[in-house]
């Protein structure tokens, strides 16, 4: 049997012709290979195409999609094969997937939803997709693109999360910074913060330490690294598909009118987008502007359609409710509701402690989905339920 074909022609021609059975075999009998499935008929089939390879560390792990969390057990995987079922939603999948899965693992997504498009946008995202039963036997052809992958690399994307400031001096990058504390304290996985060109570069304040603003990477630790981005490399982000980070978080001032060319590519980059104002007019109207931008970018590519934008009122001044615009105000004008509000922190003691607040933590569940103290089943509920529109 050989899957790849066979070549005729000198003993060196492996290299380049397309390799057969027995060389695939030996680049990949070494895998280790888990498989998240309660399918016991499914988990059979998968096995036997795997023996066949002599790909023999298998463990099978009986999780569905709603009980899935991170896990350091997982990283021992080089491959992660995990049965989805029905579910349709490819920018939620990605989501989960770096959520919960080490960003090294080879991710091979089995499911039922027949569709090119949805295929397409998870391998975007470096994910596999494979149909139940009827595709089954390209898992040997996946692994052996693995097994010629330069060690150390990886080709899933990351999730990219994006902070839009409205206006300038309004909280964001601490908003960004606390939010990312609280991820980092929860997750084991390699996380990214840049601050961007448009913002004021203070991430040295927010971590405490000395961050050179050369667009290089600076450990803050194990988990997470930060770079300044440089004005020359400003709103270039073509290396964040190296496979590094699971979630990397981008951080720009929509306040300043350049910043809107560079809108659409934003949007089309991000998973989530939090948008970010306080209550001075001028911010609102920018958020108003980036919605209304956002949903002609989605009426051009259907492909935008399950991107998350979630609003973000930051009250980086106390809160006056004689002169200051109110809640209801703000959504009216919006057209939808504010999804999050962190209220003045009024003291520097109580601002370093921020990102264990009760507000930081609403916002870093939306970021890596964990709703903690609910029980099992409604969890199942709410996993993929939610569904926030522009």
């Amino acid at each position: 049997m050989q899957l790849f074909g066979h070549s005729n022609s000198k003993k060196d021609s492996h290299l380049l012709a397309e390799p057969t059975q027995e060389f695939v075999v030996g680049r990949i009998s070494g895998f280790s290979v888990g498989i998240f499935s309660e399918r016991n008929a499914l988990i059979d089939e998968i096995r036997a195409i795997l023996f066949l390879y002599n790909v023999l560390t298998i463990e099978v792990i009986p999780l569905t999609l709603p009980e899935l969390t991170e896990n350091a057990a997982w990283n021992k995987f080089d491959i992660i094969i995990f049965d989805i079922e029905d579910e349709d939603d490819a920018e939620k999948l990605s989501e989960m997937v770096n959520r919960c899965f080490p960003i090294q693992a080879t991710t091979i997504l089995v499911g039922r939803h027949d569709s090119i498009l949805f295929c397409e946008l998870l391998l975007k995202k470096g994910i596999h997709f494979i149909l139940e039963h009827k595709q089954l036997d390209k898992i040997p052809t996946i692994l052996h693109t693995r097994s010629i992958t330069p060690p150390g690399s990886s080709k899933r994307v990351g999730s990219i999360v994006t902070f839009l400031a409205c206006k300038g001096g309004i909280g964001t990058s601490s908003l960004a910074v606390h939010t990312i504390k609280n991820i980092s304290k929860l997750t084991n996985y390699p996380i990214l913060y840049i601050q961007g060109a448009s913002t004021s570069p203070n991430a040295d304040f927010l971590f405490e330490q000395p961050i050179p603003a050369d667009g290089s990477f600076t450990k803050i630790d194990d988990s997470l690294q930060v770079k300044i981005e440089k004005n020359a490399t400003a709103w270039k982000y073509d290396d964040l598909n190296s496979g590094q980070f699971n979630i990397t978080v981008i951080d720009q001032n929509m306040g300043l009118s350049s910043s809107f060319l560079h809108l659409d590519d934003i949007i089309e980059l991000s998973n989530m987008i939090f948008v970010v104002i306080n209550r001075d007019p001028y911010s609102i109207r920018v958020a108003k502007k980036i919605l209304e931008e956002a949903e002609r970018s989605i009426a051009k590519n259907t492909e935008l359609l399950n991107k998350r934008f979630l609003i973000c009122l930051n009250e980086n001044v106390p809160f006056d409710k004689k002169s200051s615009l109110q809640d209801i105000d703000i959504e009216d004008f919006l057209g939808r509701k504010v999804d999050f509000i962190r209220k003045f922190i009024p003291h520097a003691e109580k601002f370093e402690k921020a990102f264990t607040s009760a507000e930081i933590n609403k916002i870093s569940a939306s970021v890596i989905g964990r709703h903690q103290n609910l029980p099992t089943k409604k969890r199942r509920r709410l996993f993929f339920s939610s569904k926030h529109k522009v």
